[in-house]
């Protein structure tokens, strides 16, 4: 069993976190209220269960008032969406209180010789599987959830003077439990765990050009229009580079579409280089690359341009035994008031059109 959990890879990290976070936020939603209400019905339903234990009603009332207390805490923060904690701490609040709870209760009962030690003894099974349940992100978890309080009530009983063989028996069963509850969760979040991992792959290649590694067409969109409504609303610039390799035709009639697309994956590369990190490429279609470049006017947007165009010509790309001097020509038009996203494009294109006229391996800007 491994303590780190499931390993997912370091790209889709931030994307589990998230999706452990939503997790944390239903189970402890639906814990919340199962345990306020549980604990409310036990501590008025003495006589129901045949325990006549009023004169502990009040210290039972305490015992139990943290649970109370940490449940309605955390529903108060859901519904009013005010705490910026996250679930898991309210998750351990709540487990640390649970155990807190019936782990006094033994103690209570065995001090006391109340009736009912039976009862507490399946409040032991039902706290520990629960407990273990809210332990979503695993064996780290469990350790502080059951660790730490068992490590107390130890201490307690020892210092109370109360024989372990009289306490041991009450444990056998939700020890098991707990167990049972452990392998259940860890069973349960490695079936999450490869969920998301299938659904990221499936999103990737639903949104990745598989040839090169880049966005495809139908990927960029959302960002482009992203990036569209923020320049209207806040008046940032951003602009857009067409890309369209040079004679590309050429290259792989002369050897070979393997060939080719390998001066294509090394295209991809070379212009992932010397982009800026806010920068997004895409493979457009074909031969033809799209650069999206957030806050970036006209002028900054030719510096880039340029940039990527040196990056092609400034030397030969190796694919197998060949050695191809392959070049782009680029077309740059900027955001202007009042623009869609097809506005911008079709600029692009017409300046990617001057540039392949004019000679190509060039970069032009589309008038304003």
């Amino acid at each position: 069993m491994r303590l780190s959990g499931p390993a997912i890879p370091e790209k889709w990290l931030p994307a589990y976190e998230a999706h452990l976070q939503a997790l944390e936020d239903k189970v402890a939603l639906v814990a919340a209220w199962l345990l306020l209400i549980t604990v409310v019905i036990y501590q008025f339903s003495h006589p129901l269960r045949n325990i006549h234990s009023s004169e502990f009603f009040a210290t039972e009332f305490l015992l139990r008032l943290p649970v109370i207390l940490m449940s309605s805490l955390t529903l108060l923060t859901h519904y009013s969406g005010r705490c910026r904690w996250p679930s898991r701490y309210f998750l351990r609040l709540m487990g640390l209180s649970v155990m807190a709870m019936i782990l006094s209760m033994l103690l209570l009962y065995q001090q006391n010789t109340i009736s009912g030690l039976y009862q507490i003894s399946n409040g032991l099974v039902i706290s520990f599987f629960g407990v273990s349940v809210l332990a979503v992100r695993g064996i780290r978890e469990w350790a502080l959830l059951f660790l730490l309080p068992l490590s107390v009530f130890a201490a307690a009983v020892v210092f109370l003077g109360i024989s372990f063989t009289a306490i041991l028996p009450l444990f056998f069963d939700p020890l098991m439990m707990m167990l049972i509850g452990m392998i259940v969760m860890e069973a349960l979040r490695r079936i999450l765990a490869s969920e998301f991992e299938a659904r990221q792959r499936l999103g990737e290649m639903a949104s990745t050009d598989q040839l090169t590694g880049l966005l495809n067409r139908r990927a960029i969109w959302p960002l482009l229009n992203h990036e569209l409504d923020h320049a209207q609303r806040a008046g940032t610039p951003f602009s857009l580079i067409l890309g369209d390799l040079d004679l590309f035709k050429k290259v792989n009639d002369t050897y070979g579409h393997g060939i080719g697309d390998m001066v294509l994956q090394e295209t991809a590369r070379r212009l992932g280089n010397a982009l800026r990190r806010q920068d997004i490429l895409c493979r457009w279609g074909g031969e033809e690359l799209l650069v999206l470049l957030p806050d970036t006017d006209s002028r900054g947007a030719l510096q880039v341009a340029e940039k990527l165009r040196a990056a092609m010509a400034d030397s030969a790309i190796a694919a197998g035994n060949h050695h191809i001097h392959q070049t782009i020509s680029l077309g740059v038009a900027s955001f202007q008031q009042g623009d869609t996203i097809e506005a911008i494009t079709k600029r692009s294109d017409e300046a990617l059109y001057q540039a392949k006229h004019r000679g190509r391996n060039r970069v032009e800007v589309a008038a304003q």
